[in-house]
C-alpha cells in the first residue's frame, strides 16, 4: 500500500520529524510513501536534504522523495544544491497557491519543466480553490508537454480535474484531502485507473488536532473502502507512479 501524498518537516503547527512521519505510516499499514518537505516553504534546503536522507535511512526503497520547488530556489544556489544532493528524486512538485509567482512567471515554469524532463519523473501540481491553481489552469501546460506525467494533487475543483483526466492520458489525481464524495465522482466517471491514494499526512493534525496521524490514516482508508469497495481501493492504494521500478504508464 502506498500513500502518494505525504509531508515531512516544518508546518504551521510545528515540526513533523522523519521518524514520526514514517512510524505513523507504518502503524496505519502503509508500506510506501511519496513524500515532499514542507520545510521547503521556509527555503531550508539543507534541512530538506537531511530529512529525506533520514527517511530513506528508515524506509529504504519504500520512501519516494519528491522535490518541492519554489521560485526563490530556482533563482538561487538552492536548485543546484538539491539536484546535486545525491537524493534520487522521484517526483517534482509545484505549489501555485503557496508560491503564486508560478502563475505568471512563464520562464520559471519552463525551467521547472526542463528539470522534470531531465529527471524523468512525474510533476505534482497543487490544485485548490484559488483561481491561480484551479485544475483547468494547467490544461495548456499538460497539452504542450505530452512526455510529462502530471499529478493533480487534491483534484480541485473535482469537475475540472475529471475533465483533464478524460482529455489527457498523462494525467493522474491524488486523493489528498478529497472528500469521499469527490472520489466516488471520479470513480463513476471511469477515472479509477488515474487515481492515486494520498492523504496529505501529517497536515491532518492542523485540522483534526485530537486524532493522531496513524488513526486518521486508518479512518480515511476505512471510509474510502466503505464507499468504493475493497477491490477498487486496493487498485488505488497499490498504484505508485513515482516508483521508477513500478511505473506502468509508459
Amino acid at each position: 500500500m502506498t500513500d502518494a501524498h505525504v509531508h515531512v518537516g516544518w508546518f504551521t503547527d510545528g515540526y513533523h520529524s522523519p521518524r514520526a512521519v514514517w512510524q505513523s505510516a507504518r502503524e496505519a499499514g502503509i508500506d510506501e510513501i511519496c513524500v515532499s518537505s514542507t520545510s521547503t516553504c521556509a527555503e531550508l534546503y539543507k534541512l530538506v536534504v537531511r530529512e529525506m536522507r533520514e527517511l530513506i535511512r528508515l524506509g529504504g526503497s519504500r520512501v519516494h522523495p519528491i522535490l518541492w520547488l519554489t521560485p526563490r530556489m530556482m533563482k538561487t544556489w538552492g536548485i543546484r544544491y538539491m539536484l546535486h544532493s545525491k537524493i534520487e528524486w522521484q517526483g517534482v512538485k509545484m505549489h501555485w497557491q503557496a508560491h503564486r509567482e508560478w502563475f505568471y512567471n512563464k520562464k520559471l515554469q519552463e525551467e521547472v519543466l526542463a528539470i522534470v524532463l531531465r529527471l524523468d519523473v512525474p510533476l505534482l501540481l497543487h490544485t485548490g480553490q484559488l483561481k491561480e491553481c484551479h485544475a483547468a489552469v494547467f490544461d495548456s501546460m499538460i497539452a504542450t508537454h505530452p512526455d510529462i506525467t502530471f499529478v493533480l494533487a487534491h483534484g480541485r475543483p473535482v469537475g475540472e480535474a475529471c475533465e483533464l483526466l478524460k482529455k489527457y492520458e498523462n494525467v493522474y489525481v491524488d486523493t489528498a484531502f478529497m472528500s469521499v464524495g469527490e472520489i466516488v465522482h471520479l470513480v463513476k466517471n471511469d477515472c479509477t485507473d488515474r487515481i492515486l491514494f494520498g492523504t496529505d499526512a501529517p497536515i491532518n493534525l492542523v485540522y483534526y488536532k485530537d486524532v493522531g496521524t496513524a488513526d486518521y490514516l486508518k479512518i480515511t482508508m476505512m471510509q474510502i473502502r466503505q464507499e468504493i469497495g475493497d477491490d477498487l481501493f486496493r487498485q488505488l492504494s497499490e498504484r505508485n507512479i513515482y516508483n521508477k521500478n513500478k511505473r506502468t504508464w509508459k
